[in-house]
């Protein structure tokens, strides 16, 4: 049996952060990244350029730190050519794809990681270049859209599958995947991010606010009533009632059907749409009533805030709640779980495709199918949270089931379901990561206190126009 070659050119000890991609975007604090920070889908404020050429060609001589351009020719002492598939750390299917060596003699099944806005900059560039695409890839949600321009650079899947594709996903999710008339199949789903709201008992109780689930999410339909309760408890306790405006905006912009690009023209609404300016005051106005802790999440000083209480809420997308586990250990206990305000919401989700380049798009089928099947999706949930893309088993016992004592024995899988099920279709454009970017930099001025929310909304439109204009 073959093992599984692995390169990693940014291996790290603590547990990073999907994009969640599990998108991953989060605020930078204005001195830098912290040492342990989210990692971003799409970089600061980044056009997505291409990468030039040559950087692209010095990655592959790199050695291990590097990236596989090009599955040469190899000799017949060698073996079978590797199938290359491009992750990014954190991904939890490395384990996976070490099982799957195991059991199938003849594939072997080699990991290239990047981050994951490196991932997508590199997948365009390989495109760009004729050659250097893996065999198989994980593609962020805010990605489709523009990777679904370059359909000659992608295999049908629909054309590799034996069996009907259609049906076995959540509608919005499964468009996100597919052409308009679905004749073109250019991923696969493999998760969704629907949220839920973590509640620090301690706060809560010292506030006067309910601490039962079912009563907690009855006192909060709604941003409104939520926003007021954060000032009793802010109040009452001297803490915030949110880690930062950034997941707060993500949160309630989330829930909306219609968000920064039309879904018939593609063209960029966000400076008109009603739910972009809604969201974005809410979260201006927790700022300015000091709601706030200001701590860019994923961030040590975020991780040692959910141990220690310096803030309330945490508004969380389901591969969240296995960072908060890991790296906040001392939190065990202190946080329960109830329904998001306001309705569901989705945050982070990722696709696997195959690059038109692959020679083994069989065997490269075989393996994204498998990474991507119901027991695999179901284990994926029970030990790291990645909630599942496959709609048969948001009704499954497994998943239904599931309860987590670090939350205080919350129904996390009961939750997360009845989130997924009610979930918003929502059209992310082709320019969703950089005007994501954009709207959320400029909220993290306002939380830094350089713009007022009024100045930095006229400057994110204004950089999102001009930025746009150059695609």
């Amino acid at each position: 049996m073959r093992e599984m070659r692995e390169i990693a050119p940014h291996d790290r000890t603590p547990r990073e952060w999907p994009p969640c991609g599990m998108d991953s975007r989060c605020a930078r604090p204005p001195d830098g990244p912290s040492p342990r920070r989210l990692r971003r889908r799409g970089g600061w404020r980044r056009t997505w350029p291409l990468l030039a050429l040559a950087a692209l060609l010095s990655l592959s001589s790199c050695g291990e730190g590097g990236m596989i351009v090009s599955h040469g020719a190899r000799g017949a002492d060698q073996g079978p050519e590797p199938l290359v598939i491009w992750l990014w750390p954190g991904s939890g299917y490395e384990p996976l794809i070490s099982r799957y060596n195991e059991e199938h003699d003849d594939v072997q099944v080699e990991i290239v990681r990047f981050d994951s806005q490196d991932l997508h900059a590199n997948l365009q560039t390989a495109f760009a270049a004729g050659y250097g695409a893996p065999d198989a890839v994980m593609i962020d949600l805010s990605y489709m859209e523009r990777f679904k321009r370059f359909p000659s650079y992608f295999h049908n899947l629909r054309e590799l599958a034996s069996e009907p594709l259609d049906g076995r996903y959540l509608d919005w999710n499964w468009r996100q995947a597919a052409s308009p008339d679905g004749s073109f199949v250019y991923a696969l789903p493999a998760s969704i991010g629907p949220m839920t709201m973590l509640f620090r008992v301690s706060l809560y109780g010292q506030a006067g606010l309910p601490l039962d689930r079912g009563e907690l999410a009855d006192s909060l339909p709604d941003w409104d009533s939520f926003l007021r309760s954060g000032v009793v408890l802010r109040t009452r306790t001297g803490k915030p009632m949110i880690d930062n405006i950034v997941t707060l905006y993500r949160a309630i912009l989330g829930q909306a059907e219609v968000q920064y690009f039309d879904a018939g023209t593609g063209a960029f609404i966000g400076d008109v749409s009603p739910a972009v300016r809604e969201a974005w005051d809410y979260a201006v106005s927790a700022k300015v009533n000091g709601l706030s802790a200001g701590l860019q999440t994923g961030s040590t000083e975020w991780a040692v805030g959910m141990e220690q209480g310096h803030f309330a809420t945490l508004l969380a997308p389901a591969w969240m709640l296995s960072y908060v586990t890991e790296n906040s250990p001392g939190a065990i206990r202190q946080w329960n779980m109830t329904r998001l305000p306001g309705g569901a919401a989705n945050w982070g989700g990722w696709f696997f495709a195959i690059p038109r380049e692959s020679r083994q798009p069989d065997a490269a089928w075989k393996l994204i199918r498998w990474l991507t099947d119901d027991e695999r999706q179901l284990e994926l949930f029970r030990e790291q949270n990645i909630f599942p893309s496959l709609a048969a088993l948001y009704d499954n016992s497994d998943v239904t089931s599931k309860r987590d004592g670090f939350f205080m024995g919350a129904p996390v899988g009961r939750l997360l379901s009845e989130a997924a099920h009610a979930i918003r279709p929502v059209y992310a454009g082709a320019g969703q990561p950089l005007v994501e970017d954009i709207m959320e930099s400029a909220l993290q001025k306002v939380e830094n206190g350089l713009l007022s929310g009024d100045l930095a909304w006229e400057d994110a439109m204004r950089q999102i126009r001009e930025a746009l204009d150059k695609q």
